[in-house]
């Protein structure tokens, strides 16, 4: 099955095609009452193969989180180029969502590299101790200025 979403905080819209029975069709998804969460999940316990295909966002990490917990592979895709091929100025989020099944089942999804959420969790954490270390740096050779300005060496 592809699914394109057209991600929202609160919401996603989808537009999907089960390859091996033909069934397709669109649906909004709502985040706040975990409707989103129960359609995936469903899939997994039907055991059904799944390809997700959405434009990069800052705001869909929990929902990147759910979809490698339930092994369902996740496409992120350049936003940029998925612009480029817009045939329809009009943009809503049906087109949007239709346009990124379409991409995904024309093999033409603008695909970009995206760590997994462990790498995601181990590049922050070297980050956030990187920063730490060079503040700890940055705070000793000061100290060590305010002392020599003051007569201890």
């Amino acid at each position: 099955m592809m699914i394109g979403v057209d991600y929202h905080p609160s919401f996603q819209q989808i537009a999907f095609l089960d390859q091996e029975t033909g069934e397709c069709g669109e649906q909004r998804l709502d985040h706040s009452d975990g409707e989103a969460e129960k359609f995936y999940r469903e899939l997994k316990q039907r055991s059904v193969r799944v390809r997700v295909g959405m434009e990069a966002t800052g705001y869909s990490r929990w929902f990147e989180r759910l979809l490698a917990e339930l092994g369902i592979e996740v496409w992120i895709g350049n936003a940029a180029e998925i612009k480029t091929k817009r045939v329809r100025k009009q943009k809503t989020d049906r087109n949007d969502a239709q346009l990124l099944l379409k991409l995904l089942l024309e093999n033409n999804f603008p695909r970009i590299w995206v760590p997994s959420p462990e790498n995601r969790d181990l590049r922050q954490l070297l980050w956030r101790n990187g920063c730490e270390y060079s503040q700890s740096l940055e705070f000793g050779s000061y100290a060590g200025k305010l002392g020599t300005g003051h007569g201890v060496k």
